[in-house]
C-alpha cells in the first residue's frame, strides 16, 4: 500500500502511546513517514467509528462458557448486522490521501447492502478465503483483508480487555481470540528477567510464551529459533525458526522503554524485505499487510 500523509490526529487515549511514538520515528526514521501517517489516520478514524461503539452487552455473547476449550473469546458471534452500518461509516471515512485501491474498495463497500458487509465482516473473523468476495465486489483482496481488519480490530480489542484473560504461557495463538502473533516483546517483570510475551495480531492482547520457542511450530533448541539483528535498531531483532522458516520481529523494551511493539513493526519494513529475500514467511502479518 502506498499510504496517505496526514499527521496530526486526535486518537482515543487508550491509543496515546502508539501514537505518540509513530510521530516519534516519523521524525526518527523519515523513509517511514508515509506508512506511519496513513496509520495515524487510521487511529483517527478508528477512534471515531470504533471507539464510540458500547462492546459491553456482547461481552457475555461471545465469551467461551466455562469447561470448553479454545480462545476466549468467539468473535464470530458479534452481531455483524448491525456492526455492518458502524463498517459503512468507517468505509465512509477513508481519507482521499489512502491509496486508490483502499479507496475503491471503501466506496463500494460503504454503498453496498448490509448483508454483503456483514458477510465480510464474518470471513475476516473466520479465515475464510476472500476471493470470492473479491470477486463479488470488484475489489482487491488486499483493501478487502484490510478494511474489515482495521474496523474490527479496536472493538476485539475492548472485549479482550474487558473479559477475564485465558490461560497464558504454552499458548502459539492468542488465548483471548485465537489470532497468531504479531510481534514479541521482553521485557523485565517482577517476577522475572527478560519475560517474553507474544502479541496478538488481531486483539493486541498479550501472554508469556518461552523465550526460546518457535510460536509457529514449537521446535526449540539447535533446530529452533536464531536471529537476526540490524544495527541501527539496538532494541528491535528478527527471530527466524530454522526448522519451519517463520518468522516474527521482536521488540526489547530494556533496551528502549518507550518503543511500541506494534507500531515499532510497522516501521520496519526493510527488516520485512530482508526477511522475504531469505525465503521466510511471517507468522502473521501487520495491519497494513507487511
Amino acid at each position: 500500500m502506498i499510504p496517505g500523509r496526514r499527521q496530526r490526529v486526535d486518537v482515543d487515549p487508550r491509543w496515546h502511546a502508539r501514537a505518540r511514538r509513530a510521530r516519534t520515528l516519523i521524525a526518527d526514521r523519515p523513509h517511514t513517514a508515509p506508512l506511519l501517517q496513513f496509520y495515524l489516520s487510521i487511529l483517527e478514524i478508528q477512534t471515531g467509528v470504533c471507539a464510540a461503539i458500547d462492546v459491553s452487552p456482547w461481552t457475555s455473547t461471545v465469551e467461551t462458557p466455562k469447561g470448553e476449550g479454545g480462545p476466549r473469546l468467539q468473535l464470530e458471534r458479534l452481531p455483524l448486522d448491525t456492526l455492518s452500518v458502524g463498517f459503512s461509516t468507517f468505509c465512509r471515512a477513508i481519507p482521499k490521501t489512502a491509496p486508490e485501491p483502499v479507496r475503491h474498495a471503501a466506496g463500494t463497500l460503504a454503498g453496498a447492502a448490509t448483508e454483503p458487509r456483514a458477510n465480510l465482516l464474518l470471513s475476516m473473523l473466520t479465515g475464510e478465503d476472500l476471493a470470492p468476495l473479491a470477486d463479488a465486489f470488484g475489489c482487491e483482496i488486499a483493501p478487502l483483508a484490510f478494511l474489515p481488519r482495521a474496523f474490527l480490530s479496536p472493538i476485539a480489542e475492548t472485549l479482550s480487555a474487558l473479559a477475564p484473560a485465558g490461560a497464558t504461557g504454552t499458548a502459539s495463538v492468542c488465548p483471548q481470540c485465537g489470532w497468531p502473533p504479531l510481534v514479541s516483546r521482553l521485557e523485565d517483570e517482577s517476577h522475572a528477567e527478560g519475560v517474553r510475551r507474544l502479541i496478538c495480531a488481531f486483539c493486541a492482547a498479550d501472554w508469556t510464551f518461552p523465550r526460546a520457542v518457535c510460536p509457529a511450530c514449537g521446535v526449540s533448541g539447535e533446530s529452533g529459533l536464531e536471529f537476526h539483528v540490524d544495527e541501527g535498531l539496538a532494541h528491535l531483532r528478527i527471530e527466524v525458526c530454522k526448522t519451519c522458516r517463520r518468522y516474527l520481529k521482536s521488540v526489547d523494551r530494556r533496551v528502549l522503554g518507550f518503543a511500541e511493539p506494534l507500531v515499532d513493526d510497522l516501521a520496519t519494513p526493510e527488516l520485512d524485505l530482508w526477511a522475504t529475500e531469505q525465503g521466510l514467511d511471517k507468522i502473521a502479518p501487520n495491519l497494513l499487510g507487511l
